[in-house]
This record gives C-alpha cells, sequence and structure tokens, in this order.
C-alpha cells in the first residue's frame, strides 16, 4: 500500500515547544533496531533547531556471524560518523515485547513503579517465567506505556551485544521510542496514525486518538487492513490519512524508521522519557564532554540569576525555617509515640489478615477443584491444575478447546478467562493451557 500523505490542520498540527524546552534537545543519538536478520542502525545528532540524520547503516546476517565481526563494523560506523564511544539505544523485536497500556488516575510518577508491580503477572502470557519491564507515561493523561519481555532473553541479547563491544544506555521498543521522538521538538497533532512495511510484508502500526494516549500493533496481512484495524482501535474517522512513519517523525529519516526514533529519543532523553527495560545498574553512558562549554554557560547564568533573586529570600527564609523546626522538636516525641502506635497496629492488622487468609486457603482451593470437575465436559481432561490465591491455570486436551472459556467465565467462581498460549490441534483433540481468575481473588498475594 502507498501511505496517504498526512493532511495537516490547525487541530492536528503539530506545535513547536517553547525555546527553553527545545534547548535541552543537545547530544547525539545511537539507535539499533534487531531485525529478523539483519542490524539497522542509525547516529543523530539533536539541537534545539531540531534533529540531523548523520549516518545510517545495515549490518547483515548477524544471528549467523560472529559477534566480534560485526560488532567491529559497528564500530567503525560510528568512529566514521564523528560520534566516537556512544552507547546505543537498543530497540528489541515487536514480537518479542507485549506492550500494554495502563490507566492510573492519582498516582505519581513515584509510586507507577510499584502500581504496575501489583498487577504485572496479568499482563503477560509467559506464566511464571522471570520477566524484565519499562514504563513511561502515554500523552497528557493518566495513561502508562508499558513493554514487558522475558528476563532470559534479554540477558541474551545484553550479552551477544557484550561481545561485540558494543555498549548498551537502553533496551526498549518501538512505541515507546517513537512516542518520544514525537514530543522532543513538538508537541504531537491530536490524532497520529502511521504505518511501517518490512520487507517480510508485516505491518507495524502506532497511533495516537483522544480516545487512545497509544496504540501499536503488528499485522501480517494487507497495510489497508492494519490501518483500518487501527481507526478502529483508535476512534477516529475511517478517512483519517495515514502516513509513511518516516514522514511523522521529526526531521528527515535515513535508513530504518525504528532506528532513526531511537537514535532522536536517545538524543533527547531530558525532553522525553521513554521506557527502557534495562535495569540502571546495567546501563552505559557515552562521553559527554561535548556539553561542557553549553553547561558552563548555563551555570554562569543560573549563578547570576540566584544571587539576584534568591540569596536574599533565602536569608529570611533559613530563619522561618530555624523557627519551624524549633517547634517541631518539641512536638517530636508525641509524634514519635504516635508512629509507634500506628506501626503496632498495622503489624496486628496483618497478622490478623494473614491468620484469616491461611484458614481460608484450603477450602476454597477445594471449592475451586470441584467447580472445574463439575464444568469441563467428559471429553476434556486435564493434565495440569495450578491454583493461585487471584487465578487458576488449567492445561489439558478436548475435542474443543475455544469453548471452555466462556464455560469457565460462566462459574461463580471464575472470570476473564483467556488462553496462556494459543491451543494446538492433535489428531484428535486439541492442547489447552487457560489462565482464568478467580472472583473477588484480584490483587492477593500469597500467604
Amino acid at each position: 500500500m502507498t501511505a496517504e500523505a498526512p493532511v495537516l490542520t490547525p487541530d492536528t498540527a503539530p506545535s513547536v515547544l517553547p525555546f527553553w524546552r527545545r534547548a535541552l534537545a543537545f547530544g547525539a543519538g545511537f539507535g539499533i533496531a534487531i531485525g529478523e536478520k539483519n542490524l539497522e542502525a542509525a547516529i543523530v545528532r539533536a539541537r534545539p533547531a531540531g534533529a540531523t540524520a548523520i549516518a545510517s547503516t545495515t549490518i547483515r546476517d548477524f544471528r549467523n556471524r560472529p559477534a566480534a565481526e560485526w560488532g567491529s563494523e559497528l564500530q567503525k560506523f560510528v568512529n566514521s560518523a564523528g560520534e566516537t564511544r556512544l552507547a546505543a539505544v537498543l530497540l528489541l523485536p515487536r514480537s518479542d515485547v507485549v506492550v500494554r497500556t495502563l490507566s492510573l488516575p492519582g498516582v505519581a510518577d513515584k509510586d507507577v513503579p510499584n502500581a504496575i508491580e501489583l498487577q504485572i503477572d496479568t499482563l503477560h502470557p509467559w506464566g511464571d517465567a522471570d520477566v524484565t519491564w519499562g514504563w513511561s507515561r502515554a500523552g497528557q493523561g493518566t495513561d502508562v506505556l508499558i513493554g514487558l519481555a522475558r528476563k532470559e532473553l534479554l540477558e541474551q541479547y545484553e550479552t551477544l551485544f557484550a561481545e561485540a563491544g558494543i555498549p548498551l544506555a537502553a533496551a526498549t521498543f518501538s512505541p515507546a521510542v517513537i512516542h518520544a521522538a514525537l514530543r522532543v521538538w513538538t508537541a504531537p497533532p491530536s490524532s497520529i496514525l502511521a504505518v511501517h512495511t518490512d520487507e517480510n510484508g508485516r505491518t507495524e502500526v502506532y497511533g495516537e486518538s483522544e480516545s487512545r494516549a497509544v496504540f501499536s500493533a503488528e499485522f501480517s496481512g494487507t497495510s489497508a487492513r492494519a490501518a483500518a484495524l487501527a481507526r478502529a482501535e483508535l476512534r477516529i474517522d475511517p478517512d483519517h490519512a495515514v502516513a509513511p512513519l518516516s514522514r511523522v517523525l521529526p526531521g528527515i529519516v535515513t535508513g530504518s524508521p525504528f532506528a532513526y526514533a531511537a537514535a532522536v529519543a536517545g538524543a533527547g532523553p531530558r525532553i522525553a522519557r521513554f521506557a527502557n527495560l534495562l535495569p540502571k545498574e546495567r546501563r552505559a553512558s557515552h562521553d559527554r564532554l561535548q556539553y561542557l562549554i553549553p553547561a558552563t554557560l548555563a551555570l554562569l547564568v543560573v549563578a547570576a540569576l540566584l544571587a539576584a533573586f534568591v540569596v536574599f529570600p533565602a536569608i529570611e527564609q533559613r530563619r522561618f525555617r530555624q523557627d519551624l523546626d524549633r517547634a517541631a522538636r518539641q512536638l517530636e516525641p508525641a509524634a514519635a509515640r504516635a508512629r509507634t502506635l500506628e506501626r503496632q497496629i498495622a503489624q496486628n492488622n496483618s497478622r490478623i489478615q494473614l491468620l484469616d487468609q491461611i484458614r481460608r486457603r484450603p477450602q476454597d482451593d477445594l471449592a475451586v477443584l470441584n467447580e472445574l470437575t463439575r464444568l469441563l465436559p467428559e471429553s476434556a481432561w486435564t493434565n495440569y491444575i495450578e491454583i493461585h490465591p487471584d487465578s487458576v491455570i488449567v492445561a489439558g486436551e478436548a475435542d474443543q478447546a475455544a469453548p471452555l472459556l466462556k464455560l469457565l467465565d460462566s462459574s461463580p467462581l471464575f472470570q476473564n478467562s483467556e488462553f496462556a498460549l494459543a491451543f494446538t490441534r492433535t489428531v484428535q483433540s486439541e492442547q489447552f493451557r487457560i489462565k482464568t481468575m478467580r472472583r473477588g481473588r484480584i490483587g492477593r498475594t500469597t500467604p
């Protein structure tokens, strides 16, 4: 499909950010997108005026070559661009990452990781496998964009690029860097619909609208069909223009738009943050000597402003704080007693709840087994049942696996049943693995 040119109106055209925001876009980014056979790499230089594509390259058949060999090619590519010691932003394959959008109204940024951790097991299909995840804000509302990948897979990629001699500043996924790249120099329009079709005919769609902060999916069908499904998900007009991803991103894209978006996001992380699946202790950073002169000038300006508008008011504020500290010290003994009592009450409540959970657990689990025995037809049999406080995983065989979801949801004990893995057909039956949630038990932990 030949993508339509985007039609920009006053309501949909992006608006340029204030200069003081764009001034933070000063650096260089190195993006690498992992493909089925090849690596796509791009280097972008960011300045307040916009993005400049420095270079792009393709490392072919990297999976069947020694890491040191293609790693040397990447290092030569970086050196030839005049940007030495850059740490890469690695874009994992879309098929290896589960992307979710959660609405967390009233949750501050510092509390978002805890809120996600409470429901992390419900966000991916890998059962008890260890996962790694990262998040970033989506749009201007309460939504957060979350990417999850198997920890084992991420460690394999880390080891591979370590053998290649390529330091990694981030491991992320395509919608996260596209969302970030669109916000480095401009505020994005109210609705976006962009597509990119790779050499294997798979089409990845990225969109934003007032109804949905971020939509991203990969389709194996035609681009026209993918765009139609995306419009329905975004709840935008059926005639809304669809643009190539390379035309939506800032600047002039060379090479892979995904590698380019990763490089742009890596060049401007202080303006638009993106989800990073790498733990902080394993993130590399490149030399920031090029920022020394601008940073020094900025410090001098800040120092002058502080001397003029902050120092003298700060003296009076310091006296006021000393008076407050004196009064607080007088109340500290009473406050300490109150905190001690609160801790004791909380500990006692926790112990009571734990005892209640321990007492109810055997009876509840027996009720689950009885209900499964009642619900499952005689033609179905199970070879694995795993009972958790908030969910049940059932695996086995049946003549037809699809009706089992509706059958389980009809029970007063279960809800939100889904296949943990796609069922497979044998000669006489279908093998299934179903995860169903226990009604009224979501969010509980194992005592």
